[in-house]
């Protein structure tokens, strides 16, 4: 799911279309409209710790957007929302989507900043460069940040390690790691 809870119950999903599989084929089926689709509870436990009072830190690889965009919806409806750095990245520009609606979201609040990452940018990209991981770890001093990550578990895996060893404390580093094998 990709926001939080609205008052009109609408639900956002963000979906990994699979080649092959059964769940990601079906939901981005043409034939889908109008059939009945029985969800269960949200799995996650990624949720927004409201009462540490530090910057935030968002790394987001391919569909981990979701989960971060929900998080995201809820720090806008704060009275006073602290800063928040927010990473999108894929392997190449193209897994980027949904990157207009996070620039409009960044030109609407002062306290977000969005940084595009493509490990492949392709011609046109005028986001950052690399991997991940790696850019945001040049990026800033995170020590002072709540950080929050979700997406491929090798992407994750390799942020968490780097934020740690920069001097983030874990207890500071909250993971929805999806389990993918690549990003």
């Amino acid at each position: 799911m990709a926001n939080a809870p609205r008052p009109d119950g609408l639900l956002e999903f963000h979906i990994r279309l699979v080649d092959g599989g059964a769940v990601s084929m079906a939901l981005t089926s043409e034939q889908i409209e109008g059939i009945q689709l029985r969800l269960g509870p949200p799995v996650g436990a990624l949720t927004l710790n409201g009462t540490c009072g530090r910057d935030l830190l968002f790394v987001a690889g391919s569909t981990g957007l979701a989960p971060l965009k929900a998080i995201l919806e809820q720090v806008a409806a704060l009275a006073e929302p602290p800063r928040v750095a927010l990473f999108f990245g894929a392997r190449a520009a193209e897994g980027l989507y949904d990157l207009d609606a996070l620039e409009k979201l960044a030109t609407q609040h002062p306290w977000l900043a969005l940084t595009a990452v493509a490990e492949q940018p392709g011609p046109g990209f005028a986001g950052t460069t690399g991997t991940l991981p790696e850019v945001v770890a040049r990026s800033g001093d995170w020590t002072r940040h709540e950080a929050y990550l979700a997406g491929p578990t090798e992407m994750v895996e390799d942020t968490v390690t780097r934020l740690a060893s920069a001097g983030l404390g874990r207890e500071h580093i909250h993971v929805e790691d999806f389990g993918w094998s690549e990003r």
